[in-house]
């Protein structure tokens, strides 16, 4: 047997210098992983709205060079500002390189500074490009036997290593010494640009020799020694390479001139300015500051890890200097504890403040002896003689005029959840100056929750406790936060408030810049306040007909799984998609239309393609419409209601939809599904109180009408300010009839493509919904921009401008970033280009109706009237008014709404009345 091969990985490489070497100089090719990082990352924006994904990518290369090598010499080599002397001897070099992007210009500028910030120097000459200086710099290494690092992964600085010059290309963590280059093109490094000048360089427009490869100038090269030698024995040279060689030797020697590096420029070299020393602390932080760099900050200059300091505050006598200290600093972060999650059930337990950072105080409220876990240094109670605090009503005599003080300054994780809580206790909630999870949801709408330990951790890199620790201890029982000593529960709640200061601290510049300002303060704040009101108030239900669609739906779901038996041939349990798929497939044979990782899939998407085909699909959709009918409302509802008020209290979700969109829960109000005559009747279950009227005013048309706003399509604008029916005028641009022939059901499908276009349906979601052909579907889009052109090209604009600026904004400038809207994956790319063209619209809309719901707040109490807004369901508010305000009343809702936003065609609001939420319609 003959000797086993040595495993590549088992080759020793070329290693760097030790780590903090005394004498090695890293020199970075900048604009090199400036470009990397812009193309590689996706796009990220200050709250200023200024770029900064790329600064952010070179700055993390930066200092993780310094945390893995920790050098003692570094510099910086730039391109000129001027030019390349190269583009004085050939005109077309890099001519074929695309222009800039539009926000690339002000990141590089930023990286000069983050790079001069941490006293790295910019080394450049006028005409000379940065592997010129780097040319020069590696010599001038060479002459004092100094070790040189390139920092780089430009092939054409392979050329310079070897004799103590190693590159690094920290992205891939590669070192390329003299066996790497080799390895890579097959010539030592002294022959690399000779293999550059015959192969050429299509991203530089370096000509070369047509049909010369790396491998066929290799050989060359080690044949006959280098360039010169090639050309010396070109007539040993057989075939058409030959032909190449000779008929493009001028373009070959042109070549060589453009890839030769120059190696004597006089740079303006200062030995102690190469020394690192790791910058100027105070002016990192304002750059990084500026540019929102938190963490980047913390990982190049971490500051001391600030404990929360948490003292449990027992008696009245106690809780009066703090609140004198409070009043002094100014302001008060507040974390209200109660035992659950229920704002309108659970009680109280304690309050923890903050007013100064990394100091808090926990006021835990007088309750029997339950507790059995305690924290040393907290001040807890004897768990035998129980927990001391203070009473509720001392906790509001004492905190109240605080909290009912709307000139006092309050900070809170979830403001609208302190509004309810405080509301119970009888103290209305004011003056509430900001919000840990509406701030962060405003400056990152794409962060999944927003609750103040995700935004600690991504802030701060900071871990903020959470009550489940104290209620599901690992290895121990679940119980009620009650029944944990409050000592425990200090430590969370106190260390929540602390951070709920430090955040606010933190976050609040940002509230502070262009667009914001007004999202923040004006319309998110008030809002809060404004949903906590309407979930306080709730909405009552007439449950007797709920149980009566109940019992309906019960012998619907039975008649629909007989008739689902029948059309499969036997019985099958109806609710198994696994014996569903076999019944579609095997048995039936329908083809397969979509796959999971585990089987053949029979989502609702499938069976509504596969109904065309057979009976068995429509059935099965009807009876999971009507299963999901009866559990989520006709048996769910009677049983949430309040066990005090008997009222529905949905929960406003403020800080989830990146669109800016409201959301419910608990139970979802929203999505009561209202295309089926039973899903309408639903709402005939929601009525007023005795004495009043339901109210439903509701905006006509309001994503087409901001639409006709952002596109200025005069077809679109005319067809509002006419008072024309938008869905019947483009009808006729897909039917191709008059205005007064067409059909109900053409509206119809033209209704469904207008929604279509805004949403961003493709021609196969089209076909699918209004069973279709692709090629039909495809018609009636053409038809619809052909019609409304203005649309078309505001749709092409906003995607393009999307591309640059790696976001989407509303009309009041809510952002929505688009992480994959560069991507090189289609689908990804195509996904981000759908929400680029969507999110405009259904933002501002969705921000319309926001303001409404301020002004109308405002508006009622102004009027002094006792009508109160109910329920929000995407563009329709509901309101509960009193018999005798009725005439009063819907001039004041007309105006609050159709004067929330001013758009070149009028807000339009449809106001209907009833006994029942279904009958005000």
């Amino acid at each position: 047997m003959g000797a086993k091969k040595k495993k590549k990985s088992d080759e020793p490489g070329t290693e760097l210098p030790a780590k903090g070497h005394p004498e090695a100089l890293y020199v970075i090719d900048i604009s090199g992983y400036i470009y990397r990082a812009y193309h590689a990352l996706p796009p990220l924006s200050s709250s200023r709205g200024e770029p900064t994904h790329a600064v952010r990518g070179v700055t993390t290369m930066i200092m993780k060079l310094v945390n893995q090598r920790a050098p003692k010499h570094l510099a910086v080599a730039v391109d000129s500002a001027k030019g390349s002397f190269r583009r004085d001897i050939y005109g077309k070099y890099k001519a074929n390189r695309p222009p800039p992007p539009a926000d690339l210009a002000s990141q590089i500028a930023r990286v000069f500074e983050v790079c001069t910030a941490l006293g790295i120097p910019l080394l450049g000459h006028d005409g000379m490009e940065a592997d010129d200086v780097i040319a020069s710099v590696v010599a001038r290494c060479r002459k004092t036997e100094r070790p040189a690092v390139i920092v780089s992964a430009d092939k054409d600085l392979l050329q310079l290593v070897g004799g103590g010059v190693v590159m690094w290309d920290t992205m891939r963590e590669t070192v390329f010494g003299v066996p790497e280059t080799v390895a890579k093109f097959g010539v030592e490094p002294k022959l690399v640009r000779d293999l550059l000048a015959l192969t050429g360089d299509k991203s530089d427009n370096v000509p070369g020799v047509p049909s010369v490869g790396p491998k066929t100038a290799a050989k060359f090269l080690n044949q006959y020694g280098d360039f010169d030698g090639v050309y010396a024995h070109l007539d040993e040279i057989k075939g058409k390479v030959k032909e190449k060689l000779r008929d493009h030797e001028e373009d070959a020697r042109l070549s060589r001139e453009l890839v030769s590096l120059r190696h004597d420029l006089e740079l303006d070299w200062d030995e102690a300015a190469l020394a690192f020393d790791g910058g100027d602390g105070h002016e990192i932080r304002r750059i990084f500051g500026e540019l929102e760099f938190t963490r980047l900050l913390a990982q190049l200059d971490p500051a001391p890890t600030m404990e929360s300091k948490v003292r449990v505050v027992r008696t009245e006598d106690d809780l009066l200097p703090v609140l004198a200290e409070v009043r002094k600093a100014g302001e008060l972060a507040i974390e209200t504890v109660i035992d659950g999650d229920d704002p309108l059930v659970h009680e109280v337990l304690g309050v923890g403040l903050s007013w100064v950072e990394g100091l808090s105080v926990y006021v835990p409220v007088a309750r029997p002896p339950k507790g059995e876990l305690s924290l040393p240094g907290l001040g807890g109670g004897d768990a035998k003689e129980g927990p001391k605090g203070l009473s509720v009503d001392a906790l509001r005599a004492l905190l109240g005029p605080l909290v009912r003080n709307s000139l006092f300054p309050k900070r809170s994780a979830d403001l609208k959840r302190e509004d309810l809580i405080w509301g119970r206790l009888g103290e209305p909630f004011r003056g509430g100056a900001f919000d840990v999870a509406l701030a962060s949801y405003l400056y990152d709408p794409s962060r999944r929750v927003h609750d103040i330990e995700v935004v600690a951790r991504a802030e701060l890199d900071a871990e903020v406790p959470v009550y489940t620790s104290l209620t599901k201890p690992k290895g121990g029982k679940k119980r009620p936060l009650g029944e944990v000593d409050d000592a425990a529960v200090a430590k969370v709640a106190g260390t929540r408030a602390d951070y709920v200061l430090r955040l606010s601290h933190l976050l609040a510049p940002r509230m502070e810049h262009g667009d914001f300002k007004v999202l923040f303060e004006e319309l998110e704040l008030p809002l809060a306040h404004v949903l906590a009101d309407m979930e306080r108030l709730g909405v009552a239900i007439e449950p007797k007909v709920l149980e009566v669609m109940s019992v309906e739906a019960g012998k619907e779901i039975e008649a629909l799984e007989k008739k689902a038996h029948e059309l499969a041939g036997h019985e099958f349990n109806v609710g198994s998609p696994r014996a569903l798929e076999t019944i579609l497939f095997d048995e039936l044979k329908l083809p397969v239309i979509k796959r999971t990782k585990t089987a053949r899939s029979t989502d609702a998407s499938v069976l509504e393609q596969l109904a065309q085909e057979h009976d068995l699909p429509a059935v099965i959709l009807d009876l999971r419409s009507m299963t999901k009918l009866k559990g989520t409302y006709l048996d769910a509802l009677p049983v949430a209601r309040h066990p005090e008020t008997g009222r529905i209290h949905t929960r406003y979700n403020q800080a989830v939809a990146q669109t800016g969109r409201l959301s419910s829960s608990d139970p979802n109000l929203q999505n009561i599904p209202i295309r089926t005559e039973m899903g309408r009747r639903v709402r005939d279950a929601f009525v007023p109180r005795d004495g009043c009227w339901l109210l439903a005013a509701d905006y006509s048309q309001i994503e087409l009408r901001v639409l006709a706003h952002l596109s200025q399509d005069p077809e679109l604008i005319d067809a509002y300010e006419s008072a024309q029916d938008v869905h019947v005028r483009t009808a006729t641009a897909l039917f191709d009839v008059p205005i007064d022939e067409v059909t109900r059901e053409q509206r119809g499908q033209a209704k469904t493509v207008n929604f279509a276009v805004i949403y961003g349906q493709t021609q196969w979601a089209l076909a699918q919904n209004l069973r279709i052909s692709k090629t039909e579907a495809k018609r009636y889009i053409d038809a619809f921009f052909e019609r409304y052109a203005g649309v078309a090209r505001f749709m092409d604009e906003i995607v393009e401008e999307a591309r640059g600026t790696g976001y989407v904004m509303t009309l009041l400038g809510r952002r929505r970033a688009l992480a994959d809207i560069r991507s090189k994956n289609p689908a990804l790319r195509h996904g981000a280009e759908r929400i680029a063209r969507n999110t405009p619209i259904q933002g501002t809309a969705a921000d319309i109706i926001k303001v409404a719901m301020v002004r109308l707040h405002a508006a009622l109490r102004k009027a002094q009237l006792a009508s109160r807004m109910i329920l929000t369901v995407h563009d329709e508010l509901l309101l509960e008014v009193p018999d005798e305000e009725k005439a009063r009343v819907e001039p004041v809702v007309r105006e609050a709404m159709e004067g929330a936003m001013e758009l070149s065609v009028p807000l339009v609001v449809d106001i209907g009345w009833g006994r029942t939420w279904n009958a005000a319609h």
